[in-house]
């Protein structure tokens, strides 16, 4: 029973719950997954895939999409197969199992995503570092910004106080000049006094 194959008819007596427009609409449109023959526009459904038929029809009853019920085929371990031409005879078709072919390709693909994650993540950390150098120099400019700052104020004020000190230093000179003058005058005075008695 397994190997043997239903016309449509034979199988839509079997599933009698799923209109004929149906079940061909799940043939067509998973075709990798159910395991038939087309001859003439005919279609020959091995006998051992109406327990598939079913899961498909339940999953579409749950209102899942196309795309959705391919995926929970998939989950399931259902074998993908593709349905090739046979040269000899070209009303009959073969079915070539490709899950070794499938589970390569993943394989490959989930290398290929894990690379690019890897290259990722050194990006964004050259990135990081790239920031934290940017940012580190812009510290380091800004310090000897204030440096060269606080250089030019230190000459200022150093400028300022011998400026400060020049004045005081002028202001006792002449404080000094004016002591000796009025001395001097006070000197002369007295000889003039002893000169001349006044």
């Amino acid at each position: 029973m397994a190997n043997q194959y239903l016309t449509m008819k034979e199988l839509k007596e079997a599933l009698p719950e799923i209109p004929e427009n149906s079940l061909k609409r799940y043939l067509q449109e998973h075709a990798e997954y159910i395991n038939f023959k087309k001859e003439h526009n005919r279609y020959k459904i091995q006998a051992s895939e109406i327990e598939k038929l079913k899961l498909i029809r339940k999953l579409y009853s749950d209102g899942l999409k196309k795309e959705e019920v391919t995926t929970k085929l998939e989950e399931a371990g259902f074998p993908v197969t593709i349905t090739v031409e046979d040269e000899e005879e070209s009303s009959s078709t073969s079915l070539m199992n490709v899950n070794h072919e499938l589970t390569d390709m993943k394989k490959l693909v989930s290398f290929l995503v894990q690379q690019n994650e890897q290259s990722r993540l050194q990006q964004n950390k050259i990135r990081e570092q790239n920031k934290q150098l940017i940012y580190e120099v812009q510290e380091l400019k800004q310090t000897i910004d204030d440096l060269r700052m606080a250089h030019e104020q230190g000459n200022e004020q150093e400028s300022e106080k011998v400026t400060s000190l020049y004045e005081k230093l002028m202001a006792t000179q002449k404080s000094v000049e004016e002591v000796a003058s009025a001395m001097e005058a006070e000197k002369s005075k007295s000889i003039w006094q002893k000169l001349f008695g006044k």
